[in-house]
Protein backbone atom coordinates (compact mmCIF):
# COMPACT_ATOMS: atom_id res chain seq x y z
CA UNK A 1 0.00 0.00 0.00
CA UNK A 2 2.89 2.29 0.82
CA UNK A 3 4.29 1.85 -2.74
CA UNK A 4 1.02 2.23 -4.09
CA UNK A 5 0.96 5.79 -2.44
CA UNK A 6 4.75 6.42 -3.08
CA UNK A 7 3.62 5.50 -6.83
CA UNK A 8 1.01 7.82 -7.18
CA UNK A 9 3.02 10.84 -6.20
CA UNK A 10 5.87 10.11 -8.38
CA UNK A 11 3.39 9.20 -11.41
CA UNK A 12 1.95 12.82 -10.54
CA UNK A 13 4.93 14.28 -10.73
CA UNK A 14 5.79 12.71 -13.90
CA UNK A 15 3.13 13.59 -15.43
CA UNK A 16 3.63 17.20 -14.28
CA UNK A 17 7.35 17.20 -15.90
CA UNK A 18 5.53 16.29 -19.48
CA UNK A 19 3.45 19.07 -18.90
CA UNK A 20 6.44 21.66 -18.42
CA UNK A 21 8.49 19.66 -21.07
CA UNK A 22 5.66 20.28 -24.02
CA UNK A 23 5.14 24.13 -22.31
CA UNK A 24 8.82 24.41 -22.29
CA UNK A 25 9.37 22.85 -26.26
CA UNK A 26 6.09 25.30 -27.22
CA UNK A 27 7.77 28.21 -25.78
CA UNK A 28 10.99 27.51 -27.51
CA UNK A 29 9.20 27.21 -30.94
CA UNK A 30 7.24 30.77 -30.94
CA UNK A 31 9.57 32.96 -28.67
CA UNK A 32 13.02 31.67 -29.63
CA UNK A 33 11.87 30.90 -32.84
CA UNK A 34 13.67 26.93 -32.89
CA UNK A 35 13.43 24.92 -35.74
CA UNK A 36 11.29 22.24 -35.31
CA UNK A 37 13.62 19.37 -36.44
CA UNK A 38 17.06 20.40 -34.89
CA UNK A 39 15.04 21.21 -31.17
CA UNK A 40 13.29 17.88 -31.80
CA UNK A 41 17.32 15.85 -31.86
CA UNK A 42 18.97 18.23 -29.27
CA UNK A 43 16.24 17.51 -27.14
CA UNK A 44 16.43 13.30 -27.79
CA UNK A 45 20.65 14.12 -27.86
CA UNK A 46 20.95 15.87 -24.58
CA UNK A 47 18.69 14.09 -22.60
CA UNK A 48 20.65 10.84 -23.57
CA UNK A 49 23.62 11.49 -22.22
CA UNK A 50 21.87 13.11 -18.85
CA UNK A 51 20.72 9.49 -18.71
CA UNK A 52 23.88 8.25 -19.40
CA UNK A 53 25.55 10.06 -16.79
CA UNK A 54 22.42 8.98 -14.30
CA UNK A 55 22.20 4.95 -15.08
CA UNK A 56 24.27 2.31 -14.55
CA UNK A 57 27.86 1.11 -16.02
CA UNK A 58 26.62 -2.54 -17.12
CA UNK A 59 25.29 -1.32 -21.23
CA UNK A 60 26.93 -2.89 -23.70
CA UNK A 61 27.09 -0.12 -25.81
CA UNK A 62 28.68 -2.33 -29.23
CA UNK A 63 25.80 -4.25 -28.57
CA UNK A 64 23.12 -1.31 -28.44
CA UNK A 65 25.07 0.41 -31.47
CA UNK A 66 25.07 -2.97 -33.39
CA UNK A 67 21.48 -3.82 -33.10
CA UNK A 68 19.01 -2.67 -35.69
CA UNK A 69 15.95 -1.94 -33.17
CA UNK A 70 18.28 0.57 -31.25
CA UNK A 71 17.83 2.54 -34.99
CA UNK A 72 13.96 1.73 -35.06
CA UNK A 73 13.37 2.83 -31.86
CA UNK A 74 15.43 6.30 -31.70
CA UNK A 75 13.94 6.89 -35.07
CA UNK A 76 10.20 6.34 -33.59
CA UNK A 77 10.88 8.23 -30.74
CA UNK A 78 12.34 11.55 -32.38
CA UNK A 79 9.90 11.52 -35.62
CA UNK A 80 7.14 11.27 -32.76
CA UNK A 81 8.41 14.51 -30.72
CA UNK A 82 9.09 16.23 -33.85
CA UNK A 83 5.43 15.82 -35.13
CA UNK A 84 4.26 17.13 -31.93
CA UNK A 85 6.42 20.22 -32.07
CA UNK A 86 5.23 20.65 -35.00
CA UNK A 87 1.27 20.77 -33.70
CA UNK A 88 2.35 23.03 -31.05
CA UNK A 89 3.02 25.99 -33.76
CA UNK A 90 -0.88 25.77 -34.38
CA UNK A 91 -2.50 25.01 -31.54
CA UNK A 92 -1.88 25.25 -27.39
CA UNK A 93 -0.35 22.07 -25.53
CA UNK A 94 -3.25 21.71 -23.80
CA UNK A 95 -5.22 21.17 -26.93
CA UNK A 96 -2.63 18.95 -28.55
CA UNK A 97 -2.41 17.01 -25.76
CA UNK A 98 -5.91 16.37 -25.44
CA UNK A 99 -6.14 16.05 -29.11
CA UNK A 100 -3.62 12.70 -28.09
CA UNK A 101 -5.74 10.83 -26.37
CA UNK A 102 -6.38 9.74 -29.78
CA UNK A 103 -3.32 7.38 -28.56
CA UNK A 104 -5.27 5.28 -26.35
CA UNK A 105 -7.93 4.50 -29.30
CA UNK A 106 -5.05 3.46 -31.78
CA UNK A 107 -3.40 0.97 -29.12
CA UNK A 108 -6.41 -0.97 -28.55
CA UNK A 109 -7.29 -1.23 -32.17
CA UNK A 110 -3.55 -2.09 -33.23
CA UNK A 111 -3.59 -4.71 -30.19
CA UNK A 112 -6.89 -6.28 -31.42
CA UNK A 113 -5.29 -6.37 -35.05
CA UNK A 114 -1.47 -7.43 -34.20
CA UNK A 115 -2.06 -9.52 -30.84
CA UNK A 116 -5.84 -10.49 -31.15
CA UNK A 117 -6.76 -8.64 -27.93
CA UNK A 118 -10.72 -7.89 -28.50
CA UNK A 119 -11.90 -4.93 -26.89
CA UNK A 120 -14.49 -4.90 -24.66
CA UNK A 121 -17.70 -3.03 -25.30
CA UNK A 122 -17.05 -0.32 -22.81
CA UNK A 123 -13.64 0.08 -24.92
CA UNK A 124 -15.87 0.73 -27.90
CA UNK A 125 -18.21 3.52 -26.39
CA UNK A 126 -15.08 5.12 -24.98
CA UNK A 127 -13.54 5.62 -28.16
CA UNK A 128 -16.96 7.17 -29.37
CA UNK A 129 -16.66 10.11 -26.68
CA UNK A 130 -13.03 10.50 -27.12
CA UNK A 131 -13.54 11.60 -30.96
CA UNK A 132 -16.44 13.06 -30.29
CA UNK A 133 -14.67 15.44 -27.86
CA UNK A 134 -11.88 15.68 -29.76
CA UNK A 135 -14.22 16.93 -33.03
CA UNK A 136 -15.72 20.04 -30.83
CA UNK A 137 -12.14 20.60 -29.26
CA UNK A 138 -11.39 21.86 -32.90
CA UNK A 139 -14.60 23.01 -34.56
CA UNK A 140 -14.04 26.25 -33.55
CA UNK A 141 -10.64 26.43 -34.86
CA UNK A 142 -10.18 27.66 -38.80
CA UNK A 143 -10.37 24.65 -41.11
CA UNK A 144 -6.93 25.03 -42.50
CA UNK A 145 -4.78 25.21 -38.67
CA UNK A 146 -7.50 22.31 -37.31
CA UNK A 147 -6.69 20.03 -40.23
CA UNK A 148 -2.87 20.08 -39.75
CA UNK A 149 -2.92 20.34 -36.11
CA UNK A 150 -5.04 17.02 -36.26
CA UNK A 151 -2.60 15.48 -39.07
CA UNK A 152 0.45 16.14 -36.75
CA UNK A 153 -1.07 14.77 -33.96
CA UNK A 154 -2.25 11.82 -35.08
CA UNK A 155 1.19 10.96 -37.26
CA UNK A 156 2.82 11.02 -33.45
CA UNK A 157 0.10 9.29 -31.57
CA UNK A 158 0.88 6.40 -34.16
CA UNK A 159 4.14 6.38 -34.00
CA UNK A 160 3.81 6.61 -30.25
CA UNK A 161 2.17 3.47 -30.80
CA UNK A 162 4.17 2.05 -33.59
CA UNK A 163 7.10 2.23 -30.90
CA UNK A 164 5.49 0.88 -27.76
CA UNK A 165 4.31 -2.14 -30.36
CA UNK A 166 8.12 -2.57 -31.25
CA UNK A 167 9.18 -2.31 -27.79
CA UNK A 168 6.78 -5.50 -26.98
CA UNK A 169 7.21 -7.38 -30.10
CA UNK A 170 10.81 -7.65 -29.34
CA UNK A 171 11.63 -9.50 -26.14
CA UNK A 172 15.26 -7.97 -25.87
CA UNK A 173 13.33 -4.90 -24.91
CA UNK A 174 12.07 -6.71 -22.19
CA UNK A 175 14.88 -7.83 -19.55
CA UNK A 176 14.85 -7.54 -16.36
CA UNK A 177 17.11 -4.75 -15.84
CA UNK A 178 17.44 -2.40 -12.38
CA UNK A 179 15.99 1.05 -13.08
CA UNK A 180 19.78 2.40 -13.75
CA UNK A 181 20.89 0.12 -15.84
CA UNK A 182 17.47 0.66 -18.03
CA UNK A 183 17.96 4.75 -18.01
CA UNK A 184 21.12 3.74 -19.24
CA UNK A 185 20.32 1.71 -21.87
CA UNK A 186 17.69 4.30 -22.58
CA UNK A 187 20.03 6.84 -22.94
CA UNK A 188 22.42 5.15 -25.21
CA UNK A 189 19.70 4.63 -27.54
CA UNK A 190 18.76 8.26 -27.83
CA UNK A 191 21.67 9.36 -28.04
CA UNK A 192 23.32 7.05 -30.82
CA UNK A 193 20.28 7.67 -32.66
CA UNK A 194 19.76 11.59 -31.91
CA UNK A 195 23.77 11.88 -33.11
CA UNK A 196 23.39 9.70 -36.58
CA UNK A 197 19.97 11.40 -37.57
CA UNK A 198 21.17 14.74 -37.26
CA UNK A 199 24.67 14.02 -39.05
CA UNK A 200 22.76 12.22 -42.06
CA UNK A 201 19.75 15.12 -42.13
CA UNK A 202 22.55 17.87 -41.85
CA UNK A 203 24.22 15.92 -45.28
CA UNK A 204 20.75 15.91 -46.85
CA UNK A 205 20.05 19.92 -45.81
CA UNK A 206 23.48 20.95 -47.07
CA UNK A 207 22.74 18.62 -51.09
CA UNK A 208 19.22 20.51 -50.78
CA UNK A 209 21.02 24.11 -50.54
CA UNK A 210 22.26 23.38 -53.95
CA UNK A 211 19.66 21.93 -55.24
CA UNK A 212 17.34 24.16 -58.11
CA UNK A 213 14.30 25.70 -57.02
CA UNK A 214 12.43 23.83 -59.67
CA UNK A 215 13.33 20.68 -58.45
CA UNK A 216 12.30 21.67 -54.85
CA UNK A 217 8.87 23.31 -55.99
CA UNK A 218 8.32 19.82 -57.05
CA UNK A 219 9.62 18.04 -53.87
CA UNK A 220 8.19 20.49 -51.41
CA UNK A 221 8.80 18.49 -48.80
CA UNK A 222 12.45 18.57 -49.15
CA UNK A 223 12.04 22.06 -47.75
CA UNK A 224 11.75 21.07 -44.54
CA UNK A 225 15.17 19.84 -44.28
CA UNK A 226 17.13 22.60 -41.88
CA UNK A 227 19.93 23.81 -43.14
CA UNK A 228 23.32 22.37 -41.22
CA UNK A 229 23.63 25.60 -39.38
CA UNK A 230 20.20 25.03 -37.74
CA UNK A 231 21.92 22.02 -35.62
CA UNK A 232 24.64 24.28 -34.04
CA UNK A 233 22.28 27.33 -33.57
CA UNK A 234 22.58 28.57 -30.12
CA UNK A 235 18.74 28.79 -29.42
CA UNK A 236 18.03 25.00 -31.14
CA UNK A 237 21.75 23.88 -28.53
CA UNK A 238 20.45 25.58 -25.37
CA UNK A 239 16.58 25.24 -25.73
CA UNK A 240 17.46 21.44 -26.64
CA UNK A 241 19.64 21.06 -23.56
CA UNK A 242 17.44 22.77 -20.84
CA UNK A 243 14.90 20.55 -22.08
CA UNK A 244 16.28 17.33 -22.35
CA UNK A 245 18.22 17.38 -19.55
CA UNK A 246 15.86 19.42 -16.33
CA UNK A 247 12.88 17.81 -17.77
CA UNK A 248 12.54 15.04 -20.43
CA UNK A 249 15.19 13.03 -19.06
CA UNK A 250 14.00 13.97 -15.38
CA UNK A 251 11.13 12.41 -16.29
CA UNK A 252 12.01 9.48 -17.83
CA UNK A 253 13.30 8.83 -14.41
CA UNK A 254 10.76 9.30 -12.96
CA UNK A 255 8.50 7.27 -14.88
CA UNK A 256 10.51 4.30 -14.75
CA UNK A 257 10.48 4.48 -10.91
CA UNK A 258 6.59 5.32 -11.07
CA UNK A 259 6.10 2.02 -12.91
CA UNK A 260 8.32 -0.01 -10.66
CA UNK A 261 7.01 0.91 -7.55
CA UNK A 262 2.89 -0.16 -8.71
CA UNK A 263 2.09 -0.85 -12.88
CA UNK A 264 1.83 0.68 -16.31
CA UNK A 265 -2.17 0.49 -15.80
CA UNK A 266 -2.16 2.56 -12.28
CA UNK A 267 0.54 5.11 -14.04
CA UNK A 268 -1.68 5.13 -16.95
CA UNK A 269 -4.72 6.51 -14.77
CA UNK A 270 -2.34 9.14 -14.09
CA UNK A 271 -1.45 9.71 -17.66
CA UNK A 272 -5.02 10.52 -18.87
CA UNK A 273 -4.84 13.70 -16.27
CA UNK A 274 -1.87 15.02 -18.17
CA UNK A 275 -4.01 18.09 -20.02
CA UNK A 276 -5.00 19.24 -17.06
CA UNK A 277 -1.72 20.39 -15.77
CA UNK A 278 -0.71 21.15 -19.30
CA UNK A 279 -3.83 23.29 -19.35
CA UNK A 280 -2.27 25.11 -15.57
CA UNK A 281 1.19 25.31 -16.72
CA UNK A 282 0.08 27.24 -19.93
CA UNK A 283 -1.89 29.47 -17.61
CA UNK A 284 0.97 30.44 -15.76
CA UNK A 285 3.08 30.75 -18.90
CA UNK A 286 0.03 33.18 -20.42
CA UNK A 287 0.30 35.19 -17.76
CA UNK A 288 3.97 35.88 -17.44
CA UNK A 289 3.47 36.38 -21.40
CA UNK A 290 6.13 33.66 -22.08
CA UNK A 291 3.18 32.49 -24.59
CA UNK A 292 0.01 33.27 -26.00
CA UNK A 293 -2.84 33.78 -23.26
CA UNK A 294 -5.19 30.53 -23.18
CA UNK A 295 -8.96 30.72 -22.80
CA UNK A 296 -10.61 27.80 -22.78
CA UNK A 297 -14.77 28.08 -22.74
CA UNK A 298 -17.47 26.15 -21.13
CA UNK A 299 -17.41 23.82 -24.55
CA UNK A 300 -13.97 23.40 -24.56
CA UNK A 301 -14.14 22.22 -21.11
CA UNK A 302 -17.06 19.90 -21.72
CA UNK A 303 -14.79 18.27 -24.41
CA UNK A 304 -11.77 18.38 -22.18
CA UNK A 305 -13.69 16.03 -19.59
CA UNK A 306 -15.33 14.00 -22.00
CA UNK A 307 -11.81 12.81 -23.66
CA UNK A 308 -10.27 12.85 -20.13
CA UNK A 309 -12.46 10.79 -18.01
CA UNK A 310 -13.21 8.42 -21.59
CA UNK A 311 -9.42 7.99 -21.47
CA UNK A 312 -9.48 7.24 -17.81
CA UNK A 313 -12.09 4.63 -18.71
CA UNK A 314 -10.32 2.63 -21.63
CA UNK A 315 -7.09 2.54 -19.12
CA UNK A 316 -9.20 1.28 -16.04
CA UNK A 317 -10.87 -1.39 -18.57
CA UNK A 318 -7.29 -3.14 -18.80
CA UNK A 319 -6.89 -3.51 -14.61
CA UNK A 320 -7.52 -6.78 -12.95
CA UNK A 321 -10.97 -4.74 -11.44
CA UNK A 322 -11.77 -3.11 -15.33
CA UNK A 323 -11.92 -7.04 -16.29
CA UNK A 324 -14.04 -7.99 -13.87
CA UNK A 325 -16.64 -5.48 -14.22
CA UNK A 326 -16.59 -5.72 -17.66
CA UNK A 327 -17.54 -9.49 -17.20
CA UNK A 328 -20.20 -8.19 -14.66
CA UNK A 329 -21.49 -5.56 -17.49
CA UNK A 330 -21.32 -8.53 -20.07
CA UNK A 331 -22.66 -11.03 -18.02
CA UNK A 332 -25.94 -8.38 -17.20
CA UNK A 333 -26.40 -8.12 -20.99
CA UNK A 334 -26.73 -11.77 -21.67
CA UNK A 335 -29.32 -12.02 -19.19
Amino acid sequence: MVNMYKGAMVSVLTVFLWAVSNIFLRYSLLAHGCNQFAIACSNILFSGLALIVIGGRNTNVKEIVTNYQTWVFGALQIFRNLFMLMAFVYISSTQANLLGNVEIIFSVLLAWMIFKRRPGSIDFVAMVFILFGCFILVADLPMDTAIKAVIFVVISALLNNARTIFAEVHHDNKANMSIRDRLSFTGWVLFVSAITLMIVSALLGAIVMFLPESFLNTFKFLKLLPIPSEYIAPNNLLCGLINGVCFYAASMYCYLYAVSLSNSEYFMMFRSTQALFTYFVEVIAGAFALLPKLSFSSIDWFAAVTIMLSSACMVLMRTKRGQMLQMMINQAFKK
